[in-house]
């Protein structure tokens, strides 16, 4: 239990997730999401350049004019800066304030909104909290200082705060009664995705770091917790309520909170750690994202393949030809694991080589730039790791004209670069750590453009000529069973 012993609030436990809508231009469609992932969810802060909620039902007033910052945690749109120093923070609406009702999962990207209680009843049941965090610094002590997130408070009572907050720079939830506090220290100057989830029927509370769940007490996920039981208060985003403290210092982006529909870590991990996902099916919407993060791209200069491995795919067959995804921010930094999947299927000799994801630090293929993936004078498949050193090569299997061919490149530090095909390990490097330019980088699928000087060991540059299918791109290295999954759609 959580006693704070400078103001009386309490955590909010909530849960957010994401709508969809099918675009009907071929026969799976580009199916596509409100910001933050998929679920139901209930209020969304997107921060870019505005306090509102997504839906226009529960806005927050800014106190003490914190400003926005570009670009927010996918590389594009805006983040909120809440400086300490300052008193900075966020109030939501008290016209639009009543309870949070019934508390399920709450996944962190940095938003929080008041929640009605007149769509979870009369207590906190299952939900999400979800959001984005990026501290500019994180502050510890004896027995502990509070980075405030959420907080909504009614009296001080059990069970009557919800809270969510940095504790000693960890990620910390409560219903001050029954708390949950993660072991993971929060790193500065970088954006983390956080978590905190309440489920009513399990009565479990667990709290997530980069989609990972940890706990630093044995009660902090006791399936017995009892659900908070607020259904009206006061409500903050960067500190306490009311009372001048537990100011959050650093930005944060898409505060999401989900109601009724409990996620299951795997679904967290996935909202954490897929970047982008892009299904091929539909080049009326060719650059839509259908991942959590809306990260659109552009297509120039495609076809329509004879099919896709699943739905439609897209056809590369000039050199003119290529899709391209901006601003990922996770990809240009140093250390980070990554992962790239896609489904191949070459329509011309293979021995012509060809490029087939580039990464660079410019849209034109230039500045910082490695081909990752791609195809051998001998027709083979390569994917390229980058080191202090220089490029980090595997080498696979020579590839089959017109057969699909599934392809899984991770990396992690522990493991250094792993290919996968048709959901088997083909080979691996050693470990190494991950040299990368520091800032958002840029995927181009189908050539290099204009880095044909660019290291692409191993690789016979080229524009690709074939078809692409089934994009995905990951900030962690993918495990054997997630490459399974993939492998057989």
């Amino acid at each position: 239990m959580a006693i704070l012993t400078i103001c009386s609030i309490f955590y909010l436990a909530t849960t957010t997730t994401t709508t969809t809508s099918t675009v009907g231009c071929s026969v799976s469609g580009s199916t596509t999401h409100a910001p933050g992932g998929q679920g139901g969810e209930s209020v969304i802060y997107t921060f870019d350049n505005t306090p509102n909620d997504y839906y226009g039902n529960y806005n927050a007033v800014p106190v003490n004019s914190p400003q926005y910052v570009s670009p927010g945690y996918n590389g594009r749109g805006y983040a909120i800066q809440l400086l300490s120093a300052q008193a900075q923070l966020l109030q939501p609406n008290p016209n639009q304030t009543k309870g949070i009702g019934k508390s399920r999962q709450v996944r962190f990207i940095l938003t929080c909104t008041p929640l009605d209680h007149k769509h979870y009843g009369a207590d906190c049941s299952t939900r999400l909290l979800r959001i984005y965090t990026y501290p500019l610094a994180v502050y510890t002590g004896n027995p502990y200082v509070d980075m405030i997130i959420y907080a909504q408070t009614n009296s001080s009572t059990y069970y009557q705060y919800m809270w969510m907050m940095l504790r000693n720079g960890s990620n910390y939830g409560a219903f001050f009664g029954d708390d949950v506090w993660g072991p993971t220290l929060l790193q500065t100057n970088q954006w983390q995705h956080m978590a905190f989830t309440y489920n009513y029927s399990t009565g479990i509370q667990v709290v997530y770091v980069n989609g990972v769940a940890g706990t630093r007490f044995e009660d902090a996920t006791n399936p017995n917790a009892l659900p908070c039981l607020i259904t009206a208060g006061v409500q903050t985003i960067g500190a306490y309520p009311g009372c001048g403290a537990g100011f959050f210092d650093g930005y944060i982006d898409q505060l999401e909170i989900l109601f009724s529909v409990a996620k299951t870590a795997t679904e967290i991990l996935n909202d954490a750690t897929l970047v982008g996902y892009y299904s091929m099916d539909c080049l009326s919407y060719s650059s839509l994202d259908s991942g959590p993060n809306q990260i659109n791209g552009i297509a120039v200069g495609l076809s329509s393949g004879d099919g896709g491995r699943v739905g439609q795919s897209y056809l590369f067959n000039t050199n003119s030809s290529y899709f391209q995804v901006t601003g990922l921010v996770f990809l240009g930094q140093s250390y980070k694991s990554f992962s790239f999947a896609l489904w191949l299927r070459p329509i011309t000799s293979v021995t012509s080589g060809g490029t087939i994801l580039h990464v660079s630090q410019t849209t034109t293929g230039t500045g910082w730039c490695v081909q990752f993936i791609g195809l051998s004078s001998l027709g083979q498949i390569v994917v390229n790791g980058y080191s202090s050193s220089g490029a980090v090569s595997v080498i696979g299997p020579v590839l089959t004209v017109g057969q699909w061919v599934h392809i899984v490149e991770t990396y992690s530090q522990l493991h250094g670069v792993r290919l996968y095909v048709n959901g088997i390990l083909y080979s691996q490097s050693s470990g190494f750590v991950y040299s990368s330019s520091g800032v958002p980088m840029t995927v181009t699928l189908g050539q290099c453009l204009s880095g044909t000087g660019c290291d692409h060991t191993g690789i016979q540059t080229g524009y690709y000529q074939g078809q692409i299918d089934e994009f995905y791109i990951y900030s962690r290295e993918l495990a054997q069973a997630d490459v399974t999954t993939l492998a057989n759609p």
